[in-house]
């Protein structure tokens, strides 16, 4: 009888070990299959690579047709009549991002209905700054993420935003960039990388640590989107914020919040708040610290 019950076990363990890995090949599939479509659809440069450069301005009316037409994803409300539910791997997190969402939301008094950009959007759901305003107060936005591999994540969250597979340029033009995928630390290649290690978009960039992006400054994004008026801002871009926020024309639109992560900013937290003032934007600054092991440190801004 002990004999019978092992082998049983035995079966038992064999058949469990099996349909693990049956599952976990279909989703490999299943996610390589979207990567390939999603990759093919949004990181082929070839039909209009033309349109950058410094000869092109940020409001250029072929560029905004560009960014409306081929770098944008609208929101999804309803699929063959059925409500878009989220699909997050934590729905009980009411407040995934690392204290911005808090602040924010008590110095815009709870605003509902409001507009939001994040840049550095990752997946959509891994700490993000946004994700709480549009589940809780109605709001919508647009979600940037440069990273195929973070993008492709994003698309399957059911967030009803508009999503973009690009960059903010820190130049106030157009253009494509060398991108370093590193997951939750990517960001514009520097003058260090290797020219060599940047290799042509296929589908086997998503095993090369280097992709060719697709860059716009912020202003053709709002420009593509007819929208003026920013109720938060999230700038988290690994070391190129400062640069970014240079390319913004303040007198053409109005950003009423803005977070900044300043740890990869070379001129730091003073960098940021100085360029501000240069532009007579006054700003309450709230410095938030957090344990995580980047020690990654943000500037929350009132603008007024």
């Amino acid at each position: 009888m002990k004999r019978l019950s092992k082998k049983l076990c035995l079966y038992f363990f064999i058949f469990f070990i099996f349909v693990f890995i049956f599952v976990f090949t279909s989703k490999n599939n299943n996610d390589l299959k979207n990567y390939d479509e999603m990759f093919k659809t949004f990181y082929n440069y070839q039909k209009y690579d033309d349109l950058n450069g410094p000869k092109i301005s940020m409001d250029d009316s072929n560029l905004v047709r560009k960014l409306r037409e081929h770098f944008l994803v609208k929101p999804i409300k309803e699929s063959k009549g059925k409500r878009i539910r989220y699909n997050l791997s934590n729905m009980s997190e009411k407040d995934p991002s690392m204290g911005q969402a808090t602040e924010i939301a008590k110095i815009l008094d709870y605003t509902k209905g409001g507009f939001f950009i994040e840049c550095g959007a990752l997946d959509g759901e891994t700490r993000s700054n946004t994700l709480y305003f549009e589940r809780y107060y109605g709001w919508t936005g647009l979600l940037i993420e440069a990273d195929p591999l973070n993008f492709v994540k994003m698309l399957n969250k059911g967030r009803q935003a508009y999503l973009s597979p690009s960059c903010l340029s820190v130049n106030p033009y157009p253009e494509i960039v060398s991108f370093l995928q590193r997951s939750n630390m990517g960001r514009i290649a520097d003058d260090e990388v290797v020219e060599d290690e940047v290799i042509s978009n296929t589908f086997e960039t998503k095993k090369s640590p280097m992709i060719n992006v697709q860059c716009f400054p912020l202003y053709t994004y709002l420009l593509a989107l007819n929208i003026t008026v920013i109720d938060y801002f999230s700038l988290d871009v690994e070391g190129s914020e400062l640069n970014v926020l240079k390319t913004i024309p303040f007198d053409k639109i109005d950003i009423k919040t803005l977070s900044v992560e300043f740890f990869h900013v070379k001129e730091g937290d003073d960098g940021v708040r100085s360029f501000l003032e240069t532009i007579n934007i006054n700003t309450k600054c709230i410095i938030l610290y957090n344990l995580m092991p980047r020690c990654a440190v943000f500037c929350v801004l009132l603008m007024s």
